[in-house]
Formats: C-alpha cells, structure tokens, sequence
C-alpha cells in the first residue's frame, strides 16, 4: 500500500500521526499485502515527522513480516520539469492522509486535487 502524507509546516501533533499510522498498520493485519510505503515531500512539519515514525518502528515491523519504508519526493528540476506535489500525488498512490492547519495554502490545494484525482482521502485537521 502505497500511503500519500501531505501536511502543514506548521503542524506539531505528533501523537496525532502516530495515532493515523497506527490505524493503517493495524489495517494491514486484514490485508494480504505486508508492505506500506510513506510518499511524502520531506517539508517541515507533518511530513517531516514521517520519517521519525519510520525510524522508530520499521525494525519492530520487518520483525513481524511487514515492509515499512517512505519514500521522499523533494521539489527538484527534473530534465526541464519541476517535479511538485501534483506529481507526487500522481505516483500511483493508494490512499492520502493530510494533516492540514486553517491557514496553510498548500494542504487546501492538495485536498482539492487528491479530489479531482478521486483518491480516498483522510483529512486530519488541528
């Protein structure tokens, strides 16, 4: 399961993220596929935190037979083609979860086009 991460820079709910990637984890003891790969940006913030979540538990995970990995889509130039968020969420995606704050452009954009692209959606708001 490939699992899109968006979020504010401003979010600082940590118990928050690990309460949402616990929820997918258990979800997978009731799926045949044992592998779960983060896609996320790597900005400040709730992306950013991604990576902490990983480190902690990806050890603990592959010793009970699942595959957790993330995997970092940085803005870059890529052969004359700005690779973004539009792109990230067009990498075959299974599923977004966005940690969205009030004011933050970015998240608002993000959830509109996740519709557009009709991707199942979870919206966590602080």
């Amino acid at each position: 399961m490939r699992v899109l991460v968006v979020g504010s820079k401003d979010w600082s709910n940590y118990s928050e993220i690990m309460r949402q990637f616990t929820l997918l984890l258990e979800d997978l003891k009731y799926n045949e596929e044992k592998s779960i790969t983060f896609v996320h940006g790597g900005n400040q913030g709730a992306e950013n935190m991604v990576s902490e979540y990983v480190g902690k538990i990806e050890k603990f995970m592959r010793q009970k037979g699942y595959s957790i990995k993330e995997e970092l889509f940085k803005n870059f130039q890529q052969k004359n083609k700005s690779i973004n968020d539009y792109d990230m969420m067009q990498s075959d995606v299974d599923f977004a979860l966005v940690f969205d704050t009030k004011n933050c452009k970015r998240t608002h954009y993000c959830i509109k086009i996740l519709q557009e692209l009709e991707i199942p959606t979870t919206v966590i708001n602080s």
